[in-house]
Protein backbone atom coordinates (compact mmCIF):
# COMPACT_ATOMS: atom_id res chain seq x y z
CA UNK A 1 0.00 0.00 0.00
CA UNK A 2 1.47 3.18 -1.02
CA UNK A 3 0.60 5.01 2.27
CA UNK A 4 2.04 5.27 5.63
CA UNK A 5 0.37 2.95 8.15
CA UNK A 6 -1.49 3.45 11.48
CA UNK A 7 -1.56 7.47 10.26
CA UNK A 8 -5.35 8.45 10.05
CA UNK A 9 -8.22 7.99 8.66
CA UNK A 10 -10.29 9.88 6.65
CA UNK A 11 -14.30 10.80 5.99
CA UNK A 12 -15.48 12.89 3.84
CA UNK A 13 -19.32 13.07 3.04
CA UNK A 14 -20.67 13.59 -0.88
CA UNK A 15 -23.25 14.98 -2.24
CA UNK A 16 -23.66 16.70 -6.07
CA UNK A 17 -20.53 17.91 -5.06
CA UNK A 18 -19.06 16.65 -8.75
CA UNK A 19 -17.32 20.01 -10.01
CA UNK A 20 -15.64 20.13 -6.48
CA UNK A 21 -14.48 16.94 -6.93
CA UNK A 22 -11.48 17.40 -8.71
CA UNK A 23 -9.51 19.82 -6.20
CA UNK A 24 -10.87 17.41 -3.28
CA UNK A 25 -8.96 14.25 -5.02
CA UNK A 26 -5.57 16.01 -5.82
CA UNK A 27 -5.59 17.63 -2.14
CA UNK A 28 -6.00 14.42 -0.58
CA UNK A 29 -3.89 12.44 -3.02
CA UNK A 30 -1.68 15.35 -2.83
CA UNK A 31 -1.03 15.11 1.28
CA UNK A 32 2.03 14.40 2.27
CA UNK A 33 1.22 12.40 4.82
CA UNK A 34 -1.90 9.90 3.38
CA UNK A 35 -4.70 8.80 5.69
CA UNK A 36 -4.34 4.62 5.36
CA UNK A 37 -7.86 4.68 5.01
CA UNK A 38 -10.23 7.44 2.88
CA UNK A 39 -13.89 6.55 3.13
CA UNK A 40 -15.98 8.98 0.76
CA UNK A 41 -19.17 8.40 1.99
CA UNK A 42 -22.45 9.41 -1.03
CA UNK A 43 -25.31 10.73 0.63
CA UNK A 44 -27.67 10.00 -2.24
CA UNK A 45 -25.96 12.04 -4.96
CA UNK A 46 -27.95 12.65 -8.30
CA UNK A 47 -25.24 13.72 -9.97
CA UNK A 48 -22.33 11.92 -11.31
CA UNK A 49 -20.43 12.40 -7.84
CA UNK A 50 -20.90 8.57 -6.64
CA UNK A 51 -19.28 7.31 -10.06
CA UNK A 52 -15.94 9.89 -9.45
CA UNK A 53 -15.62 8.78 -6.97
CA UNK A 54 -15.94 4.91 -7.48
CA UNK A 55 -13.27 6.02 -10.39
CA UNK A 56 -10.68 7.16 -7.85
CA UNK A 57 -10.99 4.55 -5.40
CA UNK A 58 -10.23 1.91 -8.31
CA UNK A 59 -7.07 3.75 -8.46
CA UNK A 60 -6.06 3.60 -4.78
CA UNK A 61 -6.56 0.73 -2.85
CA UNK A 62 -6.80 2.80 -0.04
CA UNK A 63 -9.83 4.66 -0.68
CA UNK A 64 -13.14 3.32 -0.64
CA UNK A 65 -16.68 4.17 -1.30
CA UNK A 66 -19.77 3.96 0.35
CA UNK A 67 -23.32 5.02 -0.71
CA UNK A 68 -26.40 5.60 1.29
CA UNK A 69 -29.60 6.29 -1.24
CA UNK A 70 -31.76 8.20 0.68
CA UNK A 71 -30.80 10.55 3.43
CA UNK A 72 -32.90 10.17 6.04
CA UNK A 73 -31.92 13.36 8.20
CA UNK A 74 -32.15 16.05 4.71
CA UNK A 75 -32.37 18.94 7.50
CA UNK A 76 -29.21 21.19 7.59
CA UNK A 77 -30.12 21.20 11.26
CA UNK A 78 -28.71 17.42 11.31
CA UNK A 79 -25.62 17.86 9.37
CA UNK A 80 -23.33 15.40 11.19
CA UNK A 81 -25.73 12.59 9.79
CA UNK A 82 -23.85 12.32 6.52
CA UNK A 83 -20.58 12.41 8.44
CA UNK A 84 -21.93 9.66 11.02
CA UNK A 85 -22.78 7.36 8.04
CA UNK A 86 -19.39 7.75 6.52
CA UNK A 87 -17.36 7.24 10.15
CA UNK A 88 -19.36 4.11 11.35
CA UNK A 89 -18.39 2.67 7.70
CA UNK A 90 -14.92 3.43 7.80
CA UNK A 91 -14.63 1.95 11.20
CA UNK A 92 -16.68 -1.18 9.77
CA UNK A 93 -13.88 -1.44 7.10
CA UNK A 94 -10.58 -1.09 8.99
CA UNK A 95 -11.79 -3.62 11.62
CA UNK A 96 -12.74 -5.64 7.92
CA UNK A 97 -8.97 -5.07 6.94
CA UNK A 98 -7.24 -5.33 10.47
CA UNK A 99 -6.21 -0.77 10.06
CA UNK A 100 -5.54 0.65 13.70
CA UNK A 101 -5.02 4.40 13.90
CA UNK A 102 -5.78 6.83 16.72
CA UNK A 103 -6.92 9.59 14.69
CA UNK A 104 -9.95 10.25 12.48
CA UNK A 105 -10.13 13.25 10.37
CA UNK A 106 -13.74 14.97 8.88
CA UNK A 107 -12.92 16.68 5.24
CA UNK A 108 -15.65 18.56 3.67
CA UNK A 109 -16.02 17.45 -0.37
CA UNK A 110 -15.55 21.56 -1.35
CA UNK A 111 -12.29 21.65 -0.10
CA UNK A 112 -8.62 21.93 -1.22
CA UNK A 113 -5.59 21.78 0.83
CA UNK A 114 -1.97 22.79 1.21
CA UNK A 115 0.14 19.48 1.09
CA UNK A 116 1.33 19.12 4.53
CA UNK A 117 -2.32 19.73 5.75
CA UNK A 118 -2.59 16.57 7.60
CA UNK A 119 0.96 16.02 8.34
CA UNK A 120 0.63 19.38 10.53
CA UNK A 121 -2.72 18.27 12.33
CA UNK A 122 -1.10 14.91 13.39
CA UNK A 123 2.14 16.05 14.59
CA UNK A 124 0.01 18.77 16.56
CA UNK A 125 -1.64 15.90 18.59
CA UNK A 126 0.80 13.58 18.63
CA UNK A 127 2.93 16.38 20.78
CA UNK A 128 -0.02 17.24 22.85
CA UNK A 129 -1.72 14.36 25.19
CA UNK A 130 -4.97 17.58 26.36
CA UNK A 131 -4.89 18.02 22.27
CA UNK A 132 -7.86 16.00 21.06
CA UNK A 133 -9.01 17.96 17.68
CA UNK A 134 -7.01 20.07 15.71
CA UNK A 135 -7.45 22.40 13.02
CA UNK A 136 -5.74 24.63 10.21
CA UNK A 137 -6.70 28.04 9.08
CA UNK A 138 -9.54 28.04 6.39
CA UNK A 139 -9.78 30.53 3.88
CA UNK A 140 -13.53 30.35 2.78
CA UNK A 141 -14.53 31.53 -0.51
CA UNK A 142 -17.98 32.17 -0.30
CA UNK A 143 -20.32 33.10 -3.59
CA UNK A 144 -17.14 33.90 -5.69
CA UNK A 145 -16.09 36.33 -2.90
CA UNK A 146 -13.09 35.49 -0.39
CA UNK A 147 -13.39 35.94 3.25
CA UNK A 148 -11.14 38.87 4.75
CA UNK A 149 -9.52 36.31 7.67
CA UNK A 150 -9.18 32.53 7.70
CA UNK A 151 -10.25 30.49 10.60
CA UNK A 152 -10.38 27.06 12.14
CA UNK A 153 -13.73 25.93 10.30
CA UNK A 154 -15.22 22.45 11.07
CA UNK A 155 -14.97 21.76 7.16
CA UNK A 156 -11.11 19.52 7.75
CA UNK A 157 -10.25 18.73 10.92
CA UNK A 158 -8.85 15.76 12.79
CA UNK A 159 -9.76 14.56 15.89
CA UNK A 160 -8.53 11.32 18.15
CA UNK A 161 -10.90 8.37 18.08
CA UNK A 162 -10.67 7.72 21.61
CA UNK A 163 -12.11 11.21 22.42
CA UNK A 164 -15.21 10.31 19.51
CA UNK A 165 -15.79 7.16 21.33
CA UNK A 166 -15.76 8.85 24.87
CA UNK A 167 -18.39 11.26 23.77
CA UNK A 168 -20.75 8.85 21.92
CA UNK A 169 -18.90 9.05 18.26
CA UNK A 170 -19.77 12.10 16.01
CA UNK A 171 -22.89 13.84 16.66
CA UNK A 172 -25.81 14.31 14.33
CA UNK A 173 -27.15 17.93 14.80
CA UNK A 174 -26.52 21.69 13.71
CA UNK A 175 -23.07 23.35 14.43
CA UNK A 176 -21.38 19.61 15.45
CA UNK A 177 -17.96 21.12 15.30
CA UNK A 178 -19.00 23.65 18.08
CA UNK A 179 -21.06 20.97 19.96
CA UNK A 180 -17.38 19.07 19.92
CA UNK A 181 -15.60 21.63 21.32
CA UNK A 182 -17.95 22.11 23.79
CA UNK A 183 -17.60 18.46 24.95
CA UNK A 184 -13.50 18.87 24.68
CA UNK A 185 -13.46 21.64 26.96
CA UNK A 186 -15.52 19.56 29.56
CA UNK A 187 -13.54 17.44 29.28
CA UNK A 188 -10.62 19.30 30.45
CA UNK A 189 -8.94 18.62 26.40
CA UNK A 190 -7.66 21.26 23.89
CA UNK A 191 -8.72 22.11 20.42
CA UNK A 192 -5.17 23.02 18.68
CA UNK A 193 -5.24 25.83 15.64
CA UNK A 194 -2.45 24.99 13.50
CA UNK A 195 -1.80 28.32 11.74
CA UNK A 196 0.94 26.65 8.79
CA UNK A 197 -1.79 23.97 7.78
CA UNK A 198 -3.81 26.18 5.33
CA UNK A 199 -7.00 25.00 3.12
CA UNK A 200 -9.65 27.08 0.93
CA UNK A 201 -12.77 26.13 1.48
CA UNK A 202 -15.06 26.97 -1.68
CA UNK A 203 -18.42 27.08 -0.73
CA UNK A 204 -21.39 27.32 -3.53
CA UNK A 205 -23.10 29.90 -1.45
CA UNK A 206 -22.77 33.27 0.67
CA UNK A 207 -25.30 31.34 3.29
CA UNK A 208 -22.51 30.88 6.09
CA UNK A 209 -20.75 34.40 6.01
CA UNK A 210 -22.19 38.12 6.36
CA UNK A 211 -25.64 38.95 7.58
CA UNK A 212 -27.19 35.15 6.44
CA UNK A 213 -24.62 33.01 7.98
CA UNK A 214 -25.31 35.17 11.43
CA UNK A 215 -28.60 34.53 11.01
CA UNK A 216 -27.61 30.75 10.45
CA UNK A 217 -25.91 31.53 13.93
CA UNK A 218 -28.74 32.52 15.80
CA UNK A 219 -31.08 29.57 14.59
CA UNK A 220 -28.11 27.07 15.63
CA UNK A 221 -27.73 29.00 19.01
CA UNK A 222 -31.36 28.59 19.67
CA UNK A 223 -31.23 24.89 18.34
CA UNK A 224 -28.32 24.07 20.67
CA UNK A 225 -30.34 25.82 23.70
CA UNK A 226 -29.79 29.29 24.20
CA UNK A 227 -31.88 30.80 26.00
CA UNK A 228 -33.79 34.28 25.22
CA UNK A 229 -31.62 36.32 27.56
CA UNK A 230 -28.47 35.14 26.43
CA UNK A 231 -29.67 35.87 23.00
CA UNK A 232 -30.21 39.62 23.53
CA UNK A 233 -26.46 39.60 24.99
CA UNK A 234 -24.87 38.19 22.47
CA UNK A 235 -26.98 40.61 19.52
CA UNK A 236 -24.97 43.71 21.71
CA UNK A 237 -22.00 42.06 21.33
CA UNK A 238 -22.59 42.02 17.73
CA UNK A 239 -23.90 45.19 17.44
CA UNK A 240 -20.59 46.64 19.75
CA UNK A 241 -18.11 44.52 17.48
CA UNK A 242 -19.53 43.76 13.90
CA UNK A 243 -22.23 46.28 13.68
CA UNK A 244 -26.07 47.31 13.86
CA UNK A 245 -26.96 44.93 10.75
CA UNK A 246 -25.18 41.77 11.79
CA UNK A 247 -26.89 41.65 15.54
CA UNK A 248 -30.23 42.17 14.35
CA UNK A 249 -29.82 39.20 11.38
CA UNK A 250 -28.27 36.89 14.54
CA UNK A 251 -31.43 37.85 17.06
CA UNK A 252 -34.00 37.12 13.84
CA UNK A 253 -32.34 34.14 13.11
CA UNK A 254 -32.80 33.13 16.88
CA UNK A 255 -36.14 34.22 17.28
CA UNK A 256 -37.24 32.03 13.92
CA UNK A 257 -36.02 29.16 15.83
CA UNK A 258 -38.59 30.06 18.16
CA UNK A 259 -40.89 30.73 15.98
CA UNK A 260 -40.83 27.75 13.79
CA UNK A 261 -39.98 25.44 16.87
CA UNK A 262 -36.75 23.63 15.66
CA UNK A 263 -36.20 20.53 17.19
CA UNK A 264 -33.77 21.42 20.51
CA UNK A 265 -30.64 19.53 20.85
CA UNK A 266 -31.46 16.33 23.55
CA UNK A 267 -27.60 16.45 24.72
CA UNK A 268 -27.74 17.73 28.42
CA UNK A 269 -23.96 18.45 28.23
CA UNK A 270 -24.65 20.79 24.98
CA UNK A 271 -28.04 22.64 26.41
CA UNK A 272 -26.37 23.39 29.94
CA UNK A 273 -23.42 25.18 28.27
CA UNK A 274 -25.73 28.00 26.22
CA UNK A 275 -28.83 27.66 28.59
CA UNK A 276 -27.51 30.52 30.93
CA UNK A 277 -25.08 31.70 29.20
CA UNK A 278 -25.62 35.03 29.74
CA UNK A 279 -23.49 34.34 33.34
CA UNK A 280 -20.44 34.27 31.21
CA UNK A 281 -20.33 37.88 30.39
CA UNK A 282 -20.67 38.70 33.92
CA UNK A 283 -17.03 37.24 34.48
CA UNK A 284 -15.38 39.13 31.83
CA UNK A 285 -14.91 43.04 31.34
CA UNK A 286 -16.53 44.80 28.58
CA UNK A 287 -13.22 45.36 27.17
CA UNK A 288 -13.26 45.24 23.10
CA UNK A 289 -10.49 41.95 23.74
CA UNK A 290 -13.02 40.49 26.00
CA UNK A 291 -15.38 40.77 23.85
CA UNK A 292 -14.33 39.42 20.92
CA UNK A 293 -12.67 36.55 23.01
CA UNK A 294 -16.39 35.76 23.83
CA UNK A 295 -17.49 35.75 20.07
CA UNK A 296 -14.83 32.69 19.04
Amino acid sequence: MDVQSDSYFLVTPVKNESPMLEGLFQAVTGQTMKPSLWVIADDGSSDDSLSKARDLAEQHPWISVVSRHMNPDPSWLKCGSAARFGIDEALAIARSKSLKSAYLAVLDADMTLEPKYFELLVSALEGNAKATIASGMITTEAGGALEKKPSARGCARLYRLSFLDEVGGFPITASTDTVLEIKAMNRGLKFVVVKEATGLHRRKSSQITGNAGLRSRGVIRYVLGMDFISAIMWAIVYARVVGCRASISFLAGFIEGVRRRYPKIQDPEVRKFYSGSWRRFVSKSATRTAIQDLLK
